[in-house]
């Protein structure tokens, strides 16, 4: 946990550092920062996470490379549904996330796959349905 929690710092500070922007395995990805409130813990949780520009709307894929688990940042949402986030060099925003029903999550999760082939590849690797969220900007 603490290699994955150190792996976030990172990528977090490498972000903000280069206005949205992360190299390695990210190189190139549309990322953005989701700050959340743990389920749990009621503590501020923040977590770089791929997001796709569907149609005008944003969405994020709780995906977990295919594990058999959500992220916890799912939980987080799901707890808490306000959160805000960051994109690109713009400051922090409000948003509400709201979990998409099955129909809709199929119809973007594929649009999804089309552009992302990996996200396709991680739904093979698992049994559950992978989790698509709208992050509606608040207000």
């Amino acid at each position: 946990m603490n290699e994955e929690r150190d792996f976030n710092e990172r990528n977090i500070d490498e972000f903000r550092a280069n206005g949205g922007k992360v190299g390695g395995q990210f190189e190139g990805f549309p990322l953005l920062l989701l700050t959340s409130t743990g389920a749990k813990s009621g503590a501020e949780r923040i977590n770089p996470v791929a997001y796709f520009d569907v149609d005008g709307k944003i969405y994020v894929v709780g995906s977990s490379a295919g594990r058999d688990r959500d992220p916890a940042w799912a939980f987080n949402i799901r707890a808490h549904r306000q959160a805000s986030v960051e994109i690109g060099a713009d400051p922090p925003r409000a948003v509400t996330a709201r979990e998409l029903p099955r129909d809709e999550r199929d119809r973007v999760y594929a649009v999804i796959a089309e552009r992302a082939p990996g996200f396709a590849e991680y739904e093979t690797r698992t049994d559950r349905v992978i989790p698509v969220f709208e992050l509606v900007p608040a207000g």
